[in-house]
């Protein structure tokens, strides 16, 4: 991971600086991680250049769900201060929520510097991804998951859910679509437990388009999330993608997801327990009325403070500065 990461910056660096050469840009964004890979910036920045930091999660959080003991906590303590530094170099900080802001001026970057962008999608896109559902049996109860297969994300407490909520409605089955370096497990878990009828795999990664496609047939969604320190701060794009499509949404009640809806909007279940995660399911299953209603006011507040349009025209701002330039920008 060092080496692809060391790589990546060494390319980004050598492939940026002639180009700054050649024209100015207006902005160069640095996406993390590496927090260090701002450097590749530093080139244009001396040719006037504005240079933007975009945190989408904190290194440090992603390195801890990772790795484990001593040693990480040291390197944990390295990469907040590589990203103070990063945050002190760049001229503007862009990031996804309230949440991550108050980290990362916890973390000594000045709060003047960070604005917020939130991760929601595009509407346009859902609103094509709405028109190419595909059909399903109306009297399935079908769980939707789309996106990375790993542990701290949760996936294995849908496959547990499942189970126990057959009792209560037995045409219950989930769709998993995705990859990560859970899923031939998962595969093989479901099996094991007999539940491979009941649970549909892709082969790999879905095409955006395709998985949003097939996640609007679904009944409901799931963000399954486990309570680690990477996801007390997740807002997972799936939320809102859930949501656009009009589908109910079953949520882990961590503090960054409650923070930004209500028990009126989503349905919450204990971080972690697959038990908890069944009753929610089946209340949504025992209450469709219910569910769809919440999902519309969840909608409603979307669109009021969440949407991308309010967003895009923030992201903009930021982009622009105070530099009313036309220059071609790098991103």
């Amino acid at each position: 991971m060092l080496y692809e990461y060391l790589m990546f910056a060494l390319l980004a660096t050598l492939m940026l600086a002639p180009s700054a050469l050649r024209r100015r840009y207006a902005v160069v964004q640095i996406h993390n991680p590496p927090d260090f890979l701002l450097i590749a910036g530093v080139l244009p920045r001396l040719f006037g250049s504005r240079l933007l930091l975009d945190v989408h999660d904190l290194s440090s959080h992603m390195f801890g769900a990772r790795f484990s003991g001593r040693l990480s906590v040291v390197i944990s303590r390295l990469l907040v201060l590589l990203e103070r530094l990063a945050g002190l170099m760049a001229d503007g900080v862009i990031t996804v929520h309230e949440p991550y802001r108050r980290e990362l001026i916890n973390h000594g970057i000045p709060a003047e510097k960070i604005s917020v962008v939130m991760n929601v999608p595009d509407e346009g896109v859902l609103e094509a991804a709405a028109h190419g559902k595909t059909a399903r049996d109306a009297s399935d109860f079908v769980v939707a998951y789309h996106g990375t297969i790993s542990g701290w994300y949760g996936v294995d407490l849908v496959l547990d859910a499942l189970g126990a909520l057959h009792s209560e409605v037995p045409t219950a089955r989930a769709m998993i679509l995705g990859d990560g370096d859970a899923r031939v497990k998962l595969q093989e878990r479901a099996l094991d437990i007999g539940l491979a009828d009941q649970v549909e795999f892709s082969d790999g990664w879905v095409a955006a388009d395709q998985a949003l496609a097939r996640a609007a047939s679904a009944t409901c969604g799931v963000i399954p999330n486990r309570p680690t320190e990477l996801n007390r701060f997740a807002l997972s794009t799936k939320l809102f993608e859930y949501l656009a499509l009009g589908l109910p949404v079953v949520v882990s009640g961590l503090e960054t997801l409650t923070a930004h809806f209500s028990a009126d909007e989503v349905t919450f279940f204990r971080p972690g327990d697959a038990g908890s995660l069944a009753r929610a399911l089946i209340w949504v299953a025992a209450n469709p009325q219910e569910a769809a209603a919440k999902t519309e006011r969840a909608r409603e507040r979307v669109e009021r403070e969440y949407s991308w349009t309010a967003n895009r025209r923030r992201y903009l701002a930021t982009l622009a500065g105070n530099d009313s330039t036309t220059a071609e920008c790098a991103v």
